[in-house]
């Protein structure tokens, strides 16, 4: 049986789209596989009958009736005409509100990757962010141990700000989110 490649090259040959190498590895194939070579030769001669065949046009009720099924089809699950419209406003908005981020994301990593130097930069760029934001969290952990040693209440004034800072959160997040919204 014929690989995908020379059902490919059988394909193409029969469109009449295949440079004479790849016609001639074709005919090497074939002269090689009698049974892939029968199979062309079938197709060769569908092709043949596919070509000589009268063309009709469909009548103009078939036609028709077929749009008008599909029309059907659709209009019994389309959307309501509102909420179509909305969906579709707030796609665009957002599709336009989202543009330039992309053509920007797209531009840098397009110059980026077609030069070694620049994606280099980039990520030693990004490594030495890293490394700074692990020295300040090392640092401010440092601070906090040193607080908590040479303050022993500080301690505990430290474990009783969570829970009242969780319900300050609780009771007042509500208030600040609705002056918000009003």
């Amino acid at each position: 049986m014929a690989n995908e490649r020379q059902r490919r090259l059988m394909q193409r040959t029969l469109d009449e789209a295949l440079s004479p190498e790849a016609l001639a590895e074709l005919r090497a194939y074939l002269d090689t596989n009698p049974s892939d070579s029968a199979e062309f030769q079938r197709l060769k001669q569908v092709d043949r009958m596919l070509r000589t065949a009268p063309h009709e046009r469909a009548p103009q009720r078939l036609a028709e009736a077929i749009m008008a099924r599909l029309a059907e089809a659709v209009s019994a699950r389309q959307m309501p005409r509102v909420s179509g419209l909305a969906l579709a406003l707030g796609l665009a908005l957002t599709a336009a509100a989202m543009m330039p981020v992309l053509l920007a994301t797209g531009w840098l990593l397009l110059t980026t990757l077609g030069s070694a130097e620049l994606l280099a930069a980039a990520l030693q760029q990004a490594t030495a962010l890293m490394v700074l934001g692990i020295a300040l969290a090392e640092q401010m952990v440092a601070a906090v141990q040193t607080l908590l040693a040479a303050n022993t209440e500080a301690v505990l004034l430290l474990v009783a700000a969570v829970p009242v800072s969780l319900l300050w959160l609780m009771r007042f997040a509500p208030r600040l989110r609705a002056q918000r919204i009003n």
